[in-house]
């Protein structure tokens, strides 16, 4: 619930640090992330193809998540569409994971 929060200060160019609160954890809630700032506006029209899920993990579950997308983060094929590189990194973790069990 905090996440939005603070990424509407940051949008509405509140200065951040007075909040006490880190960059490494703003880091790990995704507020102010480099990436993340640097995705387009959508038109309405092209959304659709595109997806946001939020997960809630429980005690060690975000580390774990954490680490694996850090690890399968690579650069972006020119030819993907998604500028998002965690979101590439974990469809390749679904779709190696899927792979698996077939």
């Amino acid at each position: 619930m905090l996440r939005p929060e603070l990424a509407d200060l940051v949008e509405g160019g509140f200065e951040i640090a007075l909040t006490g609160i880190t960059e490494d954890e703003l880091s790990r809630l995704s507020v102010g992330v480099g990436e993340l700032e640097q995705m387009p506006e959508l038109p309405d029209g092209d959304r659709s193809p595109f997806r946001d899920a939020t997960f809630i993990l429980y005690g060690d579950q975000f580390g774990i998540v954490q680490r694996a997308i850090a690890k399968a983060t690579k650069p972006r094929e020119p030819n993907n569409p998604n500028r998002s590189p965690q979101g590439n990194a974990l469809a390749a973790i679904c779709a190696d994971y899927l792979g698996r069990m077939a």
